[in-house]
């Protein structure tokens, strides 16, 4: 018999129902042992004992009577016989008591038989003793003293017999109930253990079934319990009945099953996370790195900045003491137009203030010269500084202009000084011109002066133009240092969070599938990228470039040759 379509309720409900049925049969059973058994003593007591008691007590007071009828014959007295009565009335009265008690019990047959011949030999007994009385009351002593003994005593004797017949019968009576007793206790005793063995049988029975059905399903959960806490998931769970342990075991199954694929989805999802974790470090290293070479390029580009800041200054710096010259060179001029008679006096000095001149324009062009290098070199330091160099781009496009105007400035400077000398070596002879070669030196020297302010202001926009520069290439290293660190960040984070994926994807390998498929490794997962796929800028560290030493000026006394000014022209043609 299969209990597993029951519910355990049921199983327990049944179980208990029997057992509880059992134990009502054996107490069913006892207690009619018990009332059969009251029965019996009911009757031993009521009836048995009862009569025998009634019968004892009635046999004492005749012997009583007996006794005191011996004493009053013995003393032949009225006293004695007095006293005598009065004990024969009072033990009369309780045996005739006694004796009508005893015929109201029940009795059978025989027992009523017997009570009759006891009655019989009773009233012979008081008829011979009443006659012994009557001799003892006329005071025939020897007369009742011989019916004591031929009639009296053979009538206490057949009293006596009869008597102890009936007292025998009922010790009979009393033996055959405590027989029927025993009897009746030996079959209710074998009736109680054998009531009690079927009772401890079907409980057994009915236990073992229980236990049986209850502990297969609930070692079935156990195991199940135990491989999935071992980790090992995907367990297949025979499940039989529709009992409580079966939902159980269905619950396990489902929760197995659903564990089973949250595993293997963790196991694939830390693969993946671990595989984008890696590949993201591997990206923040070559961001790292890039950034590192692009604020180590900013950094050698703030450095040529700093010292084409420092060569504009000069070149400010010159423009001026050029520009103060040209304002000597007008003032003389001025009065040299007004000293016409020393002329040739004035012719030297021209002279030497033209070779002055000249050594000025040869600081120009060289000022020229090194601005178109360092406003050349700035483009390049742009181009390569890309998005973020094109406004330094511009202003490096503004000085180059600048440079090629001081350039044109200077060329037209040198025709002028060129033409000047050549008038002064011809002052001599021409002295009657010298007024009008005068006027026009003045007038030279007046465009000379706004050409030098020109140059000046150009100088001091260019120098401007220049701190702004710096200033921006400045913000632009500091910002890609700040970028730097937030890349070594982002690579420290990308770093831990490798770690822990590999953490996890250790942990979820504690669990495995029964079925032996186990779990896969999430296949690494591509992350297509601008940055990574873009090929490495080599950063080419630019050479160290020294200070710029300022440029001296020249002393107006040391007369450069008009051949030297004509091969720098060259030179700068060429360039």
């Amino acid at each position: 018999m299969s209990m597993s379509h029951l519910s355990v309720k049921a199983r327990l409900m049944m179980t208990l129902s029997v057992l509880a049925l059992a134990m009502f049969g054996v107490g069913l059973l006892g207690l009619n042992s018990l009332q059969q058994s009251n029965a019996r003593m009911d009757e031993m007591y009521g009836n048995q004992f009862q009569s025998a008691a009634l019968l004892n007590k009635i046999g004492a007071l005749r012997r009583d009577n007996i006794r005191a009828l011996d004493v009053a014959l013995m003393m032949g007295t009225a006293e004695s016989l007095a006293d005598y009565r009065n004990r024969q009335d009072q033990n009369t009265q309780i045996i005739d008591a006694s004796w009508t008690k005893y015929t109201t019990l029940p009795a059978g047959q025989e027992e009523l038989s017997l009570a009759a011949t006891l009655q019989k030999q009773t009233e012979e007994y008081r008829a011979a003793r009443d006659a012994v009385v009557a001799k003892i009351q006329a005071g025939a002593i020897d007369e009742a003293r011989r019916l004591r003994t031929h009639e009296l005593r053979p009538a206490i004797q057949g009293l006596i017999d009869a008597t102890d017949k009936l007292a025998d019968f009922q010790d009979q009576v009393a033996s055959k109930s405590n027989e029927a007793n025993a009897a009746a206790y030996s079959r209710a005793t074998m009736i109680s253990w054998a009531s009690m063995l079927i009772a401890g049988a079907i409980a057994a029975v009915l236990g073992m079934m229980l236990i049986r059905s209850m502990m297969s399903s609930l070692n079935t959960a156990v195991s199940t319990a135990e491989q999935i806490a071992s980790g090992k998931l995907g367990n297949r769970i025979e499940i039989t009945g529709n009992d409580e342990f079966a939902r159980l075991l269905r619950a396990m199954q489902d929760m197995d099953n659903k564990l089973n694929d949250i595993v293997g989805s963790v196991r694939l999802g830390a693969d993946s996370v671990g595989s984008a974790a890696r590949q993201i470090s591997s990206g923040n290293d070559d961001l790292s790195q890039r950034t590192q070479e692009q604020a180590s390029a900013l950094e050698e580009t703030a450095s040529s900045m700093e010292e084409m800041t420092a060569t504009v200054k000069q070149n400010a710096d010159n423009a001026r003491q050029a520009t103060q010259l040209a304002v000597g060179a007008r003032e003389q001029a001025d009065r040299g137009g007004s000293v016409v008679s020393r002329a040739v006096g004035a012719m030297s000095e021209i002279s030497d203030s033209s070779k002055r001149i000249a050594d000025i324009i040869d600081v120009i062009d060289e000022i020229a010269f090194q601005t178109n290098l360092l406003a050349l070199n700035a483009a390049v330091e742009a181009a390569r500084a890309g998005e973020q160099g094109r406004g330094f781009a511009v202003v490096a496009s503004e000085v180059r202009n600048l440079a090629q105007r001081s350039a044109t400035a200077a060329k037209e400077i040198k025709d002028l000084i060129n033409d000047s000398v050549a008038k002064v070596q011809a002052g001599t002879q021409l002295v009657d011109e010298s007024g009008k070669s005068l006027t026009e030196i003045v007038a030279s020297v007046k465009r000379v002066a706004d050409i030098v302010a020109e140059i000046s202001a150009a100088s001091e926009e260019q120098a401007s133009g220049i701190d702004q520069v710096n200033t921006a290439i400045t913000q632009m290293d500091t910002t890609t240092q700040q970028n730097a660190a937030l890349v070594e960040e982002a690579a420290a984070a990308s770093k831990t969070m490798e770690q822990q994926a590999q953490a996890l994807v250790e942990k979820v390998s504690f669990f495995s599938n029964t079925n032996g498929s186990g779990y896969q490794s999430a296949a690494p997962v591509s992350f297509t990228s601008n940055v990574s796929s873009a090929p490495r800028a080599t950063v080419r560290p630019m050479p160290t470039r020294k200070a710029a030493k300022p440029i001296s000026r020249r002393p107006t006394a040391a007369a450069a040759p008009m051949a030297k000014a004509s091969g720098d022209d060259s030179s700068w043609q060429e360039f």
